[in-house]
């Protein structure tokens, strides 16, 4: 599933190609995608245009006239490919060469622009979904999504106010999207061992210096992982179809089984926690 740093990626490269373009025509093929009304899905952004393409946590919302919003999460394997005259950019799932020739039998949604360029959404497994938000429904989002790990907002006082009164394993902690919203399964195992931290410590066992080192190791790894945009394996590419180049930086995480690279003298282990696959090095996170 694409974390912070890969849906921030794909909405960095559409919004070069779907602003201020009249919509003329909405296109459901698979209507199960779509929550609430298909038909008042496609008369709200008929005619009407996107203004702009923010990020709540891992969900893309398209900013459209009227105080109306297209929210999208593309959960495992969505995608979303914009095809103009001259030029295809793709995010969120594979780029085999078929995936281009659209509308495939993984094309749920095709949007066309007044320009005859079009954005579809795919997904193979139709987990992701589609929606309309009012500016009421939006706010509601927010506020029952955490705090965004690279605002202003997310200091080392907020981060020990969340924590605080946790009896949790740390991993569960970060990968709960009402305290921190966008933190996913990778860069979770990566933040906890570049901050020296067991993943299945206990919350209220960190003291302040490795509640420290912990907020900064976030800040850093969503960084660094932005820079590289994002992380592929096997369903990721950023909006031109390139795949994140993140994964030699990686330090833990598929890592199973290999020397660290740090003490260089642990084994990576791989467990399941918190109901995830958990990578971490034994000798150097304590």
């Amino acid at each position: 599933m694409p974390e912070l740093p890969e849906v921030q990626t794909i909405i960095n490269g559409l919004k070069r190609h779907v602003l201020k373009k009249k919509i003329k025509q909405v296109k459901v093929l698979l209507p199960k995608i779509i929550r609430g009304s298909k038909n008042k899905f496609i008369q709200v952004l008929k005619n009407n245009y996107f203004i702009d393409i923010s990020r709540r946590g891992k969900f893309i919302i398209f900013h459209l006239r009227a105080e109306k919003f297209l929210v999208v999460h593309l959960k495992m394997t969505g995608q979303l490919i914009y095809q103009g005259k001259k030029v295809l950019v793709a995010g969120g799932h594979a780029n085999k060469k078929e995936d281009f020739d659209l509308p495939h039998k993984h094309s749920h949604l095709m949007i066309v622009f007044n320009d005859n360029s079009k954005l579809f959404y795919n997904d193979l497994r139709r987990f992701g979904y589609l929606e309309i938000f009012n500016q009421k429904k939006l706010k509601e989002l927010d506020f029952n999504w955490g705090i965004e790990p690279l605002s202003s907002k997310f200091t080392l006082s907020c981060l020990k106010k969340l924590l605080n009164g946790k009896k949790t394993s740390i991993k569960a902690f970060l990968l709960n999207q009402k305290y921190i919203a966008g933190l996913g399964n990778i860069y979770t195992d990566e933040a906890l061992f570049k901050a020296h931290i067991l993943p299945s410590r206990k919350t209220d066992s960190l003291n302040s210096k490795e509640i420290k080192n912990l907020h900064q190791a976030i800040k850093e790894i969503l960084k660094l992982a932005l820079k590289y945009q994002g992380t592929t394996f096997s369903n990721y590419t950023d909006a031109h179809g390139r795949k994140g180049n993140f994964v030699p930086l990686l330090k833990v995480y598929g890592r199973k089984n290999k020397k660290c690279r740090r003490c260089q003298t642990g084994i990576i282990k791989k467990i399941k926690l918190a109901g995830r696959g958990t990578h971490y090095c034994p000798k150097c996170q304590k």
